[in-house]
């Protein structure tokens, strides 16, 4: 990756204004623990809506768990609930998917892959491409 020759380099204006970007910190809150992002692979994997009771199946977790977990996802708008007779049927918002894939747009970047340990402290640094 690239440094800039000074401090003061002019940055984009923000694409995302305080409110959007209050709302999508509550989608990355919702994501930010990995039972949901689980969840959210499942979900990604199915061409149609998902009984509650597969995904507790699958993920071999209490029924509990799953719908705290799945209320969650559903509350930040990633994920649609449908309730049919007795059953819950889960599937994957796919206008907030788009959305947020618009915001996290790596089209451009070229991000380099992290080592586990750089993930856990931010202080490690990478080492640059060009060495």
């Amino acid at each position: 990756m690239e440094c800039a020759p000074h401090c003061s380099v002019p940055l984009n204006t923000p694409r995302l204004s305080h409110d959007e970007a209050t709302q999508l910190s509550s989608v990355f809150k919702a994501l930010a623990h990995p039972t949901r992002v689980q969840l959210m692979n499942l979900l990604l994997g199915s061409r149609f809506a998902v009984c509650a009771y597969d995904l507790q199946v699958a993920m071999g977790m209490p029924q509990s768990t799953i719908s705290h977990h799945l209320k969650l996802l559903v509350g930040s708008g990633l994920v649609h609930r449908q309730q049919r007779g007795i059953w819950a049927y889960f599937s994957i918002n796919t206008d907030a998917m788009r959305a947020l894939g618009l915001v996290i747009n790596l089209d451009d970047a070229a991000p380099q892959p992290l080592s586990p340990a750089a993930l856990r402290d931010p202080a490690v640094e990478q080492p640059d491409e060009a060495l």
